[in-house]
């Protein structure tokens, strides 16, 4: 037999079979908006390093261009 699953909302403890199916979907929407935000937040940070990896190729091809003297 499963043990009932506890949510803890504000410091308080509640059986989730105490809760209205209503409040459960609201739990569950906002625990899914809380993981797309993780998602969402790792894919900026791969975001940031292409274009940062991208940049300093830029720079490269343009040192290459000015014969190493390429300004920022």
């Amino acid at each position: 037999m499963s043990e009932e699953k506890i949510i803890t909302i504000d410091g308080k403890e509640y059986k989730e079979s105490e809760l209205t199916i209503r409040c459960r979907n609201v739990i569950f929407s906002r625990s899914e908006l809380q993981t797309s935000k993780t998602r969402h937040e790792m894919e900026l940070e791969k975001i940031d390093v292409l274009t940062n990896y991208y940049n300093m190729e830029i720079k490269k091809e343009l040192e290459k261009l000015n014969g190493g003297d390429s300004k920022p």
